[in-house]
């Protein structure tokens, strides 16, 4: 696996940008000062829990418009979900249900630990109410600016733990954010395990946030996150003439395309790839290498 990291300071250097990609900002220097440094980091994804969170945080912003994870999640009895009456943009929240889903299943524990990821999702609103308190009492003006999302495509960044999904980032009110503003949209991302400085939110080096204005609307801003190493997606892991391997021995099929076909799991086995939608409901649109 390639090691590569980034960071970025802002403004006086309170804050800093953590993850396993490069860095392209092109807003005034008058407004926000960034340095890039060369941190080396893996993509260590433990058991799973670092590629699934990068990956809710995708479908989220995908499929809600918005990171709010305060506003838009609930942790009941040790189990998050999505809170009741939350407005779904896209497919009704299927992704997001979907990768929430795997606090209840797992299908080769050597790959993925359903308790452990709960566990973090759990433990993850304390992360991000504190790193909120504290923005709000020491650097107001640093708080994650009320946006809208709208993904716009997908880009890739040599040394990355996994394509990148680029967003546009507007104003809640549709206008166009400042690039000033937009470099603290990362401040949401605390949740999903972005780091900053005087922070510790997991270090998850999937997230990877960066600014770049390549493949962005003109006049608008974009931000962009490494989701998951392609367990999520249509990108595999494979050798001419053999199966395909999935990262974490999953992929997001809501249609069926690949069910019944041939896989490898990560973990060596051949199997098959199976839906188990009828009896784990919450994990619909998953297929997994069984």
């Amino acid at each position: 696996m390639k090691l590569f990291s980034i960071m970025m300071s802002v403004g006086v250097g309170f804050l800093a940008l953590q993850g396993c990609a490069g860095a392209e900002y092109t807003g005034d220097a008058e407004d926000v000062g960034v340095q890039e440094g060369a941190l080396a980091a893996t993509c260590v994804s433990r058991q799973g829990t670092n590629a699934s969170k990068a990956a809710l945080a995708v479908a989220m912003a995908d499929e809600l418009g918005r990171w709010e994870p305060l506003k838009d999640l609930q942790s009941v009895n040790g189990r998050v979900s999505l809170k009741s009456g939350v407005t779904c943009l896209k497919n009704a929240c299927a992704k997001t249900k979907a990768i929430l889903g795997q606090q209840d299943f797992t299908a080769d524990q050597n790959r993925f630990n359903n308790t452990s990821y709960g566990s973090d999702l759990t433990a993850s609103f304390d992360r991000q109410s504190t790193w909120i308190a504290r923005l709000t009492q020491n650097y107001p003006d640093r708080l994650p600016p009320a946006h809208k999302l709208k993904m716009v495509g997908t880009m890739t960044l040599t040394g990355a733990c996994g394509p990148h999904f680029l967003f546009q980032v507007d104003n809640a009110d549709g206008t166009a954010m400042t690039a000033a503003k937009a470099a603290y949209m990362s401040n949401a991302l605390c949740y999903y395990g972005q780091d900053a400085v005087g922070m510790s939110c997991g270090a998850n080096p999937f997230v990877g946030f960066t600014q770049t204005q390549t493949g962005c609307p003109a006049g608008r801003v974009c931000v962009a996150i490494d989701p998951d190493d392609g367990d999520s997606g249509s990108g595999t892991t494979t050798t001419a003439g053999s199966a395909p391997t999935y990262t974490l021995n999953r992929l997001w099929d809501p249609t069926n395309v690949k069910l019944n076909s041939q896989c490898t799991k990560t973990s060596g086995p051949l199997g098959t790839m199976q839906s188990k939608c009828s009896t784990a409901p919450n994990t619909c649109g998953f297929l997994y290498c069984m």
